[in-house]
């Protein structure tokens, strides 16, 4: 959820996200579905009250089978965090923390419109250890307009130094209408060169593998133990319910959008419906289409052939055929015995993966 300014989540926003659970009970315990993970992310979670927070992680897990040790986590903006309220949520069911952190140069900072500083994000995952958060992530970001040379790479050094046992580095994406895209629009800013960019992916992913982190999808790095289970059942095609204003979904091959108003998000539950805006079936070729591209972010994993035999009930190696081929012939992937995975060039180029594919 995000609401510009809000100073705290209403009590019927919560009630309501309980209630379009409730809509999704019957459905799940027929399929014999559990719960793997939680992720409350969106805007700024870290309004939620402690009690609030509880509330809805014990009514998602008391009413669908959980695993014991659900990954539990909870994205927060390091400005928006300190160390009681770190403890209180760990004492509320979060057992792991996402952390907003973005990029450790100043003027990088200044210029996404972040609210923190480099030192508020040191503090931040500071706290976040001391109130026995043993599981914490950190985003951050590269491509970012007129950096300077090596400033990137020094952000990520800075950030592998501090240890956390996660780190999602990814490449900024202009969301359009925000002051950056805008400013980047009129000419106020320059986003770098591809090469330049490629260069510091290159470095980066060089510095991550040295310092210990494991490369399992395209832009997420772990340490051993510490691959995020949530984010990893996207790209394995993995059912996921999107509850609340805005939210997305997928749950046997329907991906779904809710409604993005507030107004509508109350009217539509507290009616007995589900919130949904839009959907769209996934069948067919599209549906494996778009299974074999997101296994092909998975550095290792990547394609296993047998287990799209086991979900489509046929061989990836006969419908892919003159894909499959033409990405071989391009040098984008490699086909071993049991699997399909993307080579160096693929990776760095996967949108041209993705694209073959979908």
């Amino acid at each position: 959820m995000s609401t510009g300014g809000a100073a705290g989540v209403p009590e019927k926003y919560v009630d309501a996200v309980l209630a379009e659970w409730g809509m999704w009970i019957d459905e799940l315990c027929q399929q014999d579905f559990n719960v793997q993970s939680i992720y409350i992310g969106g805007g700024t979670p870290s309004l939620l009250e402690p009690i609030q927070l509880r509330r809805l992680i014990d009514g998602v897990r008391s009413a669908v089978p959980s695993l014991p040790d659900c990954e539990t986590t909870m994205e927060g903006n390091p400005d928006s965090l300190d160390a009681g309220r770190i403890r209180e949520y760990a004492n509320a069911g979060i057992n792991r923390l996402s952390v907003g952190v973005q990029s450790f140069s100043e003027d990088s900072l200044r210029k996404l419109g972040r609210l923190h500083d480099v030192a508020g994000a040191e503090r931040a995952l500071r706290q976040a250890r001391e109130a026995g958060i043993h599981n914490l992530s950190l985003d951050l970001m590269f491509g970012l307009p007129t950096s300077a040379p090596g400033e990137e790479i020094a952000s990520l050094r800075h950030a592998i130094e501090l240890s956390p046992d996660h780190i999602s580095w990814y490449n900024l994406t202009l969301a359009v209408g925000t002051p950056l895209a805008t400013a980047v629009l009129e000419g106020r800013e320059v986003m770098p060169d591809d090469d330049m960019v490629l260069a510091t992916m290159r470095e980066g992913w060089s510095l991550l593998a040295t310092g210990g982190y494991e490369h399992y999808e395209i832009s997420n790095f772990a340490r051993p133990g510490f691959v995020s289970r949530h984010n990893l059942g996207y790209w394995l095609f993995s059912d996921y319910v999107g509850l609340g204003l805005g939210a997305s979904g997928f749950v046997s091959g329907r991906r779904s959008t809710n409604v993005s108003t507030m107004a509508e998000y109350f009217a539509r539950v507290f009616d007995g419906k589900l919130p949904v805006d839009s959907e769209e079936q996934l069948q067919g070729r599209p549906r494996a289409g778009e299974y074999a591209m997101l296994r092909m972010r998975l550095p290792g994993a990547g394609l296993s052939f047998a287990a799209f035999s086991d979900l489509f009930g046929e061989d990836a190696r006969v419908i892919f055929r003159d894909t499959l081929a033409q990405l071989v012939d391009d040098g984008l992937i490699s086909i071993l015995e049991d699997r399909a995975v993307c080579t160096g060039k693929g990776l760095e180029l996967n949108n041209l993966v993705a694209g073959a594919f979908i």
